[in-house]
């Protein structure tokens, strides 16, 4: 078995790697810190910033490989490239002035203790070292890896931390527990992202239909599970894309498919109690006077809390293969990256090919192309309207973070989009593990061990077509 040996060294004695996956392999120290200060931006600095206040975490040790009297390191880059900027601000390029005063500001009241007694492990032996960093930054491996938390988890620890509940994390936890949900259903409830769940149940329309309360802060069901509600959790289980409710005319548009579908699959039971109640509306408790949206009363399920299980023939939950969103219809498990449904008028003979590439090649078979070619479509995309809207501060050379940023707020400013309508896009540009974010484009295009899948791409292109749509409009 490997042995390690720990020791402290200096931040001036360790190497960065020049053939580092986060950027295109450079020769020299200088363009390896150019290279991440291009990736990383802002990042850096906040990074920085944090060491400084709170020294290095104690969970995270910087692993070297000795090169001559040098250190090289493995894993670690991004940290030790901050160290190197606070202890040397003048390695900064001048062209990011704004990154070079906050690193000299770091210089004058960093402690010289963390620059000069860097925690490293030494590693030899190559196989090793790589198999350690490909564990490290490949997600889970069957447990072998970190097992991150899903987002309800990391609101229960923030729940614990700051004494303040989730009053949507406390509901969801009480749903686990209802004998009225069918155990099947309940099993697939990991499936379900808490931001699609978030969105739906703060809407009160949706609340209203789907019979929920909010009193007090606390969500309830006091009339029980319906049909509806059963058929929205089916769907949150499978192949489900926020662009299906991401505006409240979206989310109208999918409880009124909602409740379609229940009205026309129910069992003559639940078929006779529609009647009874068509053209009622009952108005949630605690909606505000702002809000205009009401859909249909709940419908209780009948005899559904006996069983575990619901009966064959009278299933409210059923799977469908579209949807309907502001009166278009494409397929969820669609075999091309972008629906045929999907049209834009791409002006630019070139674009407007990779576009039509993009609608003939598959997902499942060639999800590396595919990958390629939609990171190629939304630069392209966002160098077109750069020139024709002739943004300020920005041009086809700058990162594309700062670029679809810069687009938003223009798109924005014309109104075309709500801020929130824009979120995604800005999650783009600055989030770190979205489907749709431009590190994972990064990583598909520059990174030998990121491995693009087909429904990461599919949910990812949904998300940011209404954004692709005002691009091109």
């Amino acid at each position: 078995m490997q042995k390690y040996e720990y020791k402290q060294l200096r931040v001036t004695d360790l190497l960065l790697n020049t053939q580092n996956p986060r950027f295109d392999p450079v020769q020299h120290q200088t363009q390896a810190i150019h290279a991440m200060i291009e990736d990383q931006g802002d990042k850096l600095t906040e990074l920085a910033k944090h060491i400084a206040s709170n020294g290095f975490s104690p969970m995270e040790i910087v692993l070297v490989q000795p090169i001559g009297t040098q250190w090289l390191v493995r894993e670690g880059n991004r940290r030790v490239t901050a160290l190197k900027l606070i202890n040397e601000p003048e390695l900064i390029p001048d062209s990011y002035a704004k990154m070079k005063r906050e690193f000299s500001a770091l210089n004058k009241k960093m402690d010289s203790a963390i620059l000069n007694n860097l925690l490293c492990v030494i590693c030899t032996d190559e196989d090793t070292i790589n198999a350690w960093i490909l564990l490290k930054h490949t997600g889970e491996n069957k447990g072998i890896g970190t097992v991150g938390w899903d987002a309800y988890q990391i609101s229960r620890f923030s729940s614990m931390v700051s004494g303040k509940s989730d009053p949507k994390a406390l509901f969801f936890d009480t749903l686990k527990e209802m004998t009225a949900i069918p155990k099947s259903l309940k099993d697939r409830f990991f499936s379900i992202k808490k931001t699609n769940y978030d969105r739906l149940l703060g809407d009160p329309g949706v609340r209203n239909l789907l019979g929920i309360d909010f009193n007090n802060g606390i969500f309830s069901l006091p009339r029980g599970i319906n049909a509806y509600f059963l058929t929205v959790l089916n769907d949150l289980t499978g192949e489900f894309s926020v662009g299906r409710i991401y505006s409240k005319k979206d989310r109208k548009a999918y409880m009124d498919d909602v409740k379609s579908r229940v009205e026309n699959n129910e069992s003559t039971s639940i078929s006779s109690q529609l009647e009874t109640l068509e053209g009622m509306q009952t108005p949630n408790a605690g909606v505000s006077s702002d809000e205009n949206v009401q859909y249909s009363r709940p419908l209780v399920m009948p005899d559904v809390t006996s069983t575990e299980t619901p009966p064959k023939d009278s299933s409210p939950v059923q799977k469908t293969e579209a949807f309907t969103a502001n009166k278009k219809t494409y397929p969820i498990k669609r075999k091309t990256l972008i629906p045929a449904q999907h049209k834009l008028a791409i002006g630019n003979p070139r674009i407007a090919r990779v576009f039509a590439e993009l609608k003939k090649l598959e997902c499942e078979r060639y999800p590396n192309a595919v990958s390629a070619l939609f990171r190629v479509f939304v630069e392209l995309s966002c160098d077109c309207y750069i020139a024709t809207n002739s943004i300020p501060g920005v041009n086809a050379d700058s990162r594309l973070g700062v670029k679809i940023e810069a687009i938003a707020n223009d798109i924005e400013s014309k109104k075309l989009m709500t801020k929130n309508e824009l979120r995604t896009a800005r999650q783009m540009a600055t989030g770190q593990t979205q489907n749709q974010s431009v590190k994972t484009f990064h990583s598909y295009v520059h990174n030998k061990d990121v491995t693009p899948i087909s429904t990461d791409l599919l949910v990812a292109w949904d998300d940011l077509f209404p954004f692709l749509e005002n691009i091109w409009r």
